[in-house]
């Protein structure tokens, strides 16, 4: 779901993308938009009014579509394309299977405020792209792809690893967090020149215990940032709840009831503690 305007929600279902008008009583459905497809994603560039639709075409993969007149009209443009993979290279999951570098999946879709018409966006498996043209072309972030660790990412309820959270620091437009399923969560804040890790104080409960703090092994299946207080941040990770209080220094984990495992969280937008 994304808000398009204070009384505009577009819901992104597997049946299609949707717009509900109003508030409380008086909120109504208004647009039926990609009838019958299934609708992955959907964000808004509140700089210039674009909204953008994710479709998930299964065996004929994903396309990305963009709507400058707020749905009456769609656009497709270019998804996100890795490079072909250099030859004589054997890029091989945790799994040891053979990586394919071709996008499997749009998973994130952010605004890039450091320069008018940017976008973030992350896939399966695992890259994180970014646009300068309104999302006419992409270029891959090699130095997070290249990373170390990344052989060691593993997919968690996709066969691949997926990027599924990117938060834009609101102090920083070139300070960006992203948090991949399964491989942890890292930060820049030179715009992807150089990445570190964040998740001290996570473990995961799944592999060997001397692995469990391993950056590489952790889960987080959604992280947000505090608007409020950009220091707090939640994470729904696969072993439960987790909060920094301290600006990603540190996680604690959270008893969560009555359950501790999902897949999203959001964070209130005037209480960071609220969740």
């Amino acid at each position: 779901m994304s808000n398009a305007s204070p009384s505009t929600l577009l819901v992104a279902t597997r049946k299609g993308l949707f717009t509900i008008e109003g508030r409380g009583a008086a909120a109504r459905l208004d647009k039926a938009m990609f009838l019958g497809d299934n609708v992955a994603l959907c964000s808004v560039d509140r700089r210039d009014g674009a909204w953008y639709a994710v479709l998930d075409h299964g065996h004929f993969g994903p396309k990305l579509h963009r709507s400058t007149d707020r749905g009456a009209t769609w656009t497709e443009i270019a998804i996100p394309a890795y490079p072909p993979k250099p030859a004589g290279c054997t890029d091989k999951d945790m799994w040891g299977k053979d990586l394919d570098w071709a996008t499997k999946n749009i998973w994130a879709l952010e605004p890039a405020p450091d320069q008018d018409g940017a976008l973030w966006c992350g896939t399966i498996p695992g890259g994180l792209f970014r646009s300068e043209d309104r999302g006419a072309t992409w270029t891959l972030i090699e130095s997070l792809w290249h990373n170390p660790t990344r052989p060691r990412w593993g997919g968690g309820g996709a066969d691949q690893p997926a990027m599924h959270s990117i938060c834009v620091d609101p102090r920083d437009p070139r300070t960006l967090v992203v948090a991949i399923s399964s491989g942890g969560v890292w930060r820049t804040r030179d715009l992807g020149a150089t990445w570190t890790a964040h998740t001290k104080g996570m473990r995961a409960g799944y592999v060997p215990p001397e692995q469990a703090e391993n950056p590489e092994n952790q889960d987080p299946h959604h992280v947000v940032q505090s608007p409020s207080d950009p220091r707090v941040f939640w994470c729904q990770h696969h072993m439960g709840i987790f909060r920094s209080k301290d600006d990603l220094a540190t996680w604690e984990q959270l008893e969560a009831k009555p359950s501790s495992f999902g897949f999203v969280v959001a964070v209130h937008p005037r209480e960071p503690d609220t969740a």
